[in-house]
């Protein structure tokens, strides 16, 4: 019986580790592209920053608003902003057991704040007291607090 040649064996070895690399390649490069997605992901999620500051709340005629500037990366829902407003003594700077609810529109614009724009809000709130009318008293100030995305901010309102 003969053997089979050299060249034969040598091509033969050839074709098989080409072969035996075709199927490595095609296994590892699934499982890192499946892991290469999976940490992209993540690392969205993770750079994902809600930041934003609230420089005034004012009022005039009759309207409550608030400059609200967005200095994170994600944009701002002002429908899904959760804004109280406490109301304290200005005579003595303690709470009166008073807190608002509000809720905002943007004024000239879309419900969604972009980042690193600011826009004015106009606050409609409701509670056991009528902000404007109280606030024009002189005898109260009010802590505003706005929350969004487990972010809270607070501003103030001071005594007329």
């Amino acid at each position: 019986m003969k053997g089979i040649s050299p060249i034969i064996a040598t091509i033969l070895l050839i074709v098989m580790t080409v072969a035996i690399a075709g199927l490595m390649y095609a296994w590892l490069s699934g499982l890192f592209s499946t892991l290469t997605q999976t940490t992209s992901g993540q690392v969205a999620q993770a750079t994902q920053i809600t930041s934003f500051n609230v420089p005034q709340v004012y009022i005039s005629n009759g309207n409550i608003y608030a400059i609200i500037y967005n200095n994170g990366n994600v944009p701002i829902n002002n429908n899904t902003l959760i804004i109280t407003a406490a109301e304290y003594y200005a005579s003595n700077a303690t709470y009166d057991g008073n807190t608002d609810s509000c809720t905002a529109s943007v004024v000239n614009g879309n419900s969604i704040i972009p980042p690193g724009r600011q826009v004015t809000l106009l606050l409609s709130c409701s509670g056991p007291v009528n902000i404007v009318n109280d606030w024009s008293t002189a005898e109260y100030y009010y802590i505003f607090t706005f929350t969004y995305n487990g972010v809270s901010v607070q501003s103030s309102l001071a005594a007329s």
